[in-house]
């Protein structure tokens, strides 16, 4: 009996110190490098991640804007930096140096990191009024690292899928009503309305998109209709740009 323990211990002993050898088993080929935004972990259950995004100056008061580009690779951090390459895709219609600044030559997975960033300047071009335009962005495989995470199948039917490899960037700055614009009290919606809005009241389009009450509005909209009433007493009428005089809103006149 003692034979067939002793027997069964050292089967057991073998199983086990197989299974660890296979467990410690490593990845010996080269990481995949990707776009972190399209696969990166989610902020919150149910977000959706995608390989493009969409920046508008619509509602900002800047001449320029910057995005960053998060790269990321898998596997573990290097003791080295490692060489990554990125290019414009020729299907992109933003040009470079009117549209954005020009991206670096040399890109680098600095060491003991597995991401890296890159900040990439767009202007807020006059054309960009009456036209998106679109940067597109391909990580390539090199020395360093493959890109066999390639892509995503999203719908087997229609065939759409997501790009790991591949980022889009949509820059445009056409109008846009702010999501809490109140036209009882503002009035109907035009860029002319919303400039001097933030020049006489001194408030930005984002805090109309996203913060301002009904009773803000209010105000706001009594306010600038003396100024438009006082503007046309002294011989200045405000007229939009259809030739249309310039009122707020029903609630206010």
């Amino acid at each position: 009996m003692k034979k067939i323990i002793y027997s069964l211990s050292a089967l057991l002993t073998l199983v086990t110190a197989g299974s660890c050898k296979k467990q410690l088993m490593t990845y010996e080929g080269l990481p995949d490098i990707y776009f972190n935004e399209a696969a990166r972990l989610p902020a919150y259950s149910g977000e959706v991640l995608t390989d493009s995004t969409v920046l508008s100056f619509s509602l900002a008061l800047a001449k320029d804007s910057v995005k960053n580009i998060v790269v990321a690779v898998t596997g573990a951090p290097a003791d080295h930096d490692r060489e990554y390459s990125l290019t414009i895709n020729s299907a992109s219609t933003a040009v470079e140096g009117t549209h954005y600044t020009p991206i670096p030559k040399t890109l680098t997975i600095k060491k003991n990191k597995l991401l890296d960033t890159i900040p990439v300047k767009f202007f807020r071009t006059t054309d960009l009024r009456t036209r998106t335009v679109t940067l597109l962005l391909d990580l390539q495989a090199n020395s360093n690292f493959v890109n066999q995470m390639n892509n995503k199948v999203l719908d087997k039917q229609t065939g759409k899928v997501k790009s790991f490899i591949t980022y889009r960037i949509y820059v445009n700055d056409m109008l846009k009503k702010p999501k809490l614009w109140f036209d009882g009290y503002l009035g109907v919606f035009t860029q002319k309305k919303l400039n001097l809005i933030m020049e006489i009241l001194k408030i930005t389009p984002a805090y109309l998109d996203a913060t301002a009450s009904l009773g803000e509005q209010g105000a706001y909209g009594g306010y600038m209709q003396r100024y438009l009433n006082e503007m046309k007493t002294a011989g200045q009428t405000i007229y939009e740009d259809d030739g249309t005089e310039m009122m707020m809103g029903q609630y206010v006149q």
